[in-house]
């Protein structure tokens, strides 16, 4: 890199910055074998982003060499950020100026920084400019190949799939109940859902309901990753438990387990080789239902946080 770096910050992206964004984020894929940037934020990066959310881009010798997103919109948190670096471009201060505009464009000085992964570089960054580790998601996986305990469904509760166009509401008021204080999978609208009905990977067919006298009560929503360049990957397919949600009334009576073996069993019966999920590591109780199932962790997300400036004495 010859050229000092400039940094702009922007609102909503134009489509050849758009463009550039998702290059920048394959090639650090590549070589860090982990995504940079979380799901929410890749959804809605083929519009130019979220109202209200902020990107800054990185400009040496004509290229983009990096990226971060702001979203500034939890008040109660605080603003939350994600970052990437064009892998050849790394070792030039590239990162830490990304971080230092990101903490000046925090509406209140405090920042969440995620790091996927757990990159070694990304932890000696944070550690540096003062943030601490404050949260941990495990990535945890299991072989489909083995064996799966029988599916004991609770009586009085009938199992469907998903119907486009009739259940997202209904679908959104339990997911809503269900993590009601969960900071990324509570508060979701109808777009959230329409989002992803509009990707390659969405099969109504791998969406589970429980209905118990016709009132929606919990559901699994599994995801199949990769499979060809139709799903935007290129490796082997690998399936997911993508959200499991019981309403607040029906939890403790079985119905959680049960609709995460139904999907597990779905996901066995496409012929995939392995599952994935994701877990707060402060979650005790759900990682050892999940290690019952065979699960063990493979990875680790953490999220850095930084509170506001102290001013000087």
């Amino acid at each position: 890199m010859t050229a000092a770096p400039t940094l702009d910050v922007h609102g909503r992206l134009s489509a050849d910055q758009v463009a550039a964004v998702r290059a920048l984020v394959a090639q650090a894929t590549a070589a860090d074998r982990v995504g940079p940037l979380s799901e929410h934020v890749m959804l809605h990066l083929p519009r130019g982003g979220d109202d209200r959310v902020r990107n800054l881009l990185v400009t040496a010798d004509d290229r983009l060499v990096g990226y971060a997103h702001l979203d500034v919109t939890d008040e109660v948190e605080g603003s939350s950020a994600e970052l990437a670096v064009l892998p050849d471009a790394r070792g030039h201060g590239i990162g830490r100026l990304l971080v230092e505009r990101l903490l000046q464009e925090s509406p209140d000085g405090r920042l969440r920084l995620w790091a996927h992964g757990e990159h070694p570089g990304a932890g000696a960054l944070a550690q540096s400019m003062g943030f601490r580790r404050s949260r941990v998601l495990w990535q945890m996986r299991r072989s489909l190949h083995d064996p799966l305990p029988e599916v004991h469904v609770p009586d009085g509760v009938e199992i469907r799939t998903f119907e486009v166009g009739r259940d997202e509401q209904a679908w959104i008021e339990v997911n809503n109940r269900a993590f009601a204080a969960h900071p990324d999978q509570g508060g979701w609208g109808i777009e959230e859902v329409q989002l992803r009905e509009a990707e390659p990977w969405f099969d109504p067919k791998g969406l589970f309901l429980a209905e118990r006298h016709g009132r929606l009560v919990g559901s699994h929503w599994t995801k199949v990753h990769g499979g060809g360049l139709r799903n935007g990957h290129d490796h082997p397919p690998i399936g997911e438990v993508y959200i499991v949600g019981v309403d607040p009334a029906e939890q403790g009576k079985g119905l959680g387990p049960a609709l995460t073996l139904i999907g597990l069993h779905h996901l066995q019966q496409l012929g995939l080789d392995s599952v994935l999920l994701y877990v707060d590591e402060s979650n005790g109780p759900a990682i050892r239902v999940y290690e019952r199932l065979g699960f063990t962790r493979w990875a680790t997300d953490v999220c850095w946080s930084r509170g506001r400036a102290q001013p000087a004495d």
